[in-house]
């Protein structure tokens, strides 16, 4: 697999509605015209069906167009036909967002984390003037299903948003026929555009902050199936900030079996945790030293860390999407970019200005 290519949010702005060099190239109407012998207009006529031309020639032209990889774009036909028509032209083109069972349950419940993707993707589609239909992959939702939908709905763009396992695999869609980006960075296959936090700069700049205030003994509760599907992002900054791997505890979920005896022996100063519901389950005592979610929900609350800006995150993958639609990209691109978001501090309640006795 390629790797992906990095970029800021602030220079990618500069890319969208660039063309791309790597995007699939496909022969022109006037080819296909020219190799049968015949105009454009009767090329066009016989992919409508046009009585007035032959079975004959129009075999001979849909096999010529299909030998040399054209097919008429539908956007385009749907405009033509209208301006055609004299009719006034109101075409929105619309993108497919695809929501794992768990997720959109979320979405359902105000979960902050889930709310806050939906609220991305639809900011971002009516900032770029794009619709955006929701489906859920439900068990009938197969991949034959999911196609025809999205051919019904003449849907050539799709956002993948992350599931909540790292078993989870992407539906076998005919991807070489759609412009698809990834939400987060759970999901490593088809090896699409992707938009995610920056999950590594996350955890630095949590502890730049624990290093500025005195703090010098964390540690980090991190839960070991989002630790994979981060590809060990939040370890591989704790460890390069010179910290022992023995102040990480990974248990498979959040859970309270073992951790007080664990901090115990640990006796750290300050306690760097995953997301917000780590601190219910540590010893108020210990919890009182100073605790850290690198996922805080939300902003006004008590909790301080990292709010890691999901919203933010989620436009990013339209943009990403509308740049591929508008460079005609379809499958998987050759060099896949990683738009990678920042996240933003939040002071919150639960972190002392300065270290406490240990």
């Amino acid at each position: 697999m390629d790797c992906p290519t990095s970029v800021t949010v602030t220079a990618f702005s500069e890319m969208v509605g660039k063309s791309s060099s790597n995007s699939r190239k496909a022969a022109s109407l006037r080819q296909v015209a020219e190799e049968v012998g015949v105009s454009r207009m009767t090329v066009s006529r016989a992919f409508k069906k046009d009585s007035s031309i032959k079975a004959e020639l129009r075999e001979k032209i849909l096999k010529t167009a299909s030998d040399l990889g054209y097919a008429p774009d539908k956007m385009v036909s749907e405009l033509m036909t209208r301006f055609a028509s004299r009719r006034p032209i109101h075409y929105q083109e619309t993108f497919a967002a695809l929501w794992w069972p768990e997720r959109w349950a979320g979405v359902n419940s105000n979960h902050g984390f889930d709310a806050d993707i939906y609220d991305g993707l639809q900011e971002g589609s009516k900032i770029h003037g794009r619709g955006i239909d929701h489906f859920v992959l439900n068990p009938e939702m197969t991949p034959q299903v999911i196609m025809e939908i999205l051919e019904a709905r003449n849907i050539q763009g799709v956002i993948i948003t992350p599931p909540t396992s790292s078993e989870a695999r992407v539906p076998q869609l005919e991807w070489k026929n759609l412009s698809s980006v990834f939400v987060g960075s759970s999901l490593r296959e088809p090896a699409f555009h992707r938009s995610q936090t920056s999950h590594y700069n996350a955890m630095s700049q949590a502890l730049e902050r624990l290093q500025q205030s005195g703090f010098s003994r964390p540690c980090l509760l991190l839960r070991s199936d989002l630790e994979m599907r981060m590809l060990r992002a939040y370890s591989a900054a704790f460890l390069a900030w010179d910290h022992p791997a023995e102040h990480i505890w990974q248990p498979p979920q959040r859970e309270a079996d073992g951790l007080s005896s664990w901090l115990q022996k640990v006796n750290p100063d300050v306690i760097i945790a995953d997301s917000d519901p780590w601190f219910e389950l540590i010893p108020k005592a210990v919890r009182e030293r100073g605790f850290l979610s690198l996922g805080v929900h939300d902003r006004s609350g008590s909790i301080s860390g990292i709010y890691q800006n999901t919203a933010q995150m989620a436009r990013g993958a339209i943009d990403l999407l509308v740049r591929a639609r508008l460079s005609h990209e379809t499958g998987i691109p050759e060099a896949p970019i990683l738009l990678l978001t920042s996240g933003v501090w939040i002071e919150g309640q639960t972190l002392p200005a300065r270290p406490l006795p240990v």
